[in-house]
């Protein structure tokens, strides 16, 4: 059996594997910057009792502050330990290992491009944003609810009219004299910004309530322009793909599942990059690290993921 875990900072998910299909899920906190040892944090979150394994194949979007450690820790129970980004998962679990660019859009935002092999010439691969939260992943949840949260705090001060943003952080912050507070000294600080997106979302096609119920300006303008630059993040990553044939596109996440930033990233997309061809993904991240557990060679992604044996 391998274990595959697809690790971000909203959840982790853990499942069990075999010839590269998962069996068996099981779900975890998600990783925060804030949290101390991303090491220790992640080895809290796999715990004991998963008995022998063969391989170990870890999907993160956490930073880690000793890789080596936690190879090290791991081959106690496995045979093989693989370490990488969960871009790199999703883009196998995406297209079964095949070319094509893949978004990954949740707290985070990250584009992974890669061409197929032609003859002796190898696959290029190119990576897109992921710069993390202080200074990317432009157009994620992070991104998304940062920018609801400020227009949120304009409207308290009195810089900008005192919108439907405003009344909501209220509602789910409480009194918001008292937000830094919460978020900065809290260890999910990242995440709970991230999980703001869900109302910006919601609010930019009609809340739901009150004066919320026609949709709000403020909040439409931030959704519009995180389509947009989601899909900057595609087509830069397409266009540093060889050749100009179609490019098959997929995504994962949550955030594009809402209707509204969706359409708005096709349609920008389609002005970008004409030959961009969306696709529903083959599988998720969870799934793509599955299929690398089972894979005897690392193909294309040989130089993302950190590899170790006994």
């Amino acid at each position: 059996m391998d274990l595959a875990i697809d690790g971000g900072q909203t959840g982790l998910r853990l499942g069990l594997a075999s010839g590269g299909r998962i069996r068996e899920v099981h779900e975890r906190p998600g990783l925060s910057y804030a949290e101390g040892s991303p090491v220790a944090a992640v080895l809290s979150r796999i715990g004991d009792g998963w008995g022998e394994l063969d391989t170990v194949c870890l999907g993160l979007t956490t930073i880690l502050d000793d890789p080596e450690q936690l190879a090290a820790r791991l081959l106690g129970t496995a045979r093989r330990v693989l370490i990488t980004t969960d871009v790199v998962t999703s883009h196998v679990g995406a297209f079964s290992g095949g070319p094509g660019v893949v978004l990954a859009a949740g707290t985070g935002a990250i584009a992974l491009g890669v061409s197929a092999g032609i003859g002796s010439r190898p696959a290029v691969v190119r990576q897109v944003d992921g710069w993390g939260f202080l200074y990317g992943d432009a157009g994620g949840g992070y991104w998304i609810g940062r920018r609801g949260l400020e227009a949120a705090a304009r409207g308290f001060d009195g810089r900008a009219p005192n919108g439907p943003l405003t009344r909501r952080a209220h509602d789910v912050f409480g009194d918001l004299s008292e937000l830094p507070a919460k978020l900065y000294l809290s260890p999910d600080g990242v995440a709970q910004v991230a999980r703001f997106a869900l109302h910006v979302l919601e609010m930019a096609h009609g809340g739901r309530t009150g004066d919320d119920s026609a949709g709000d300006d403020t909040a439409r303008a931030i959704v519009g322009e995180a389509a947009r630059e989601l899909a900057a993040t595609v087509a830069a990553a397409a266009r540093a793909l060889p050749g100009d044939a179609e490019v098959p596109v997929a995504w994962t996440g949550r955030l594009l599942r809402d209707p509204a930033l969706r359409a708005t990233f096709e349609a920008e997309l389609t002005r970008l990059l004409p030959q961009a061809r969306l696709r529903p993904p083959d599988g998720d991240s969870l799934a793509g690290a599955a299929r690398l557990a089972a894979a005897a060679e690392p193909g294309p992604y040989e130089a993302m993921i950190r590899t170790v044996k006994r």
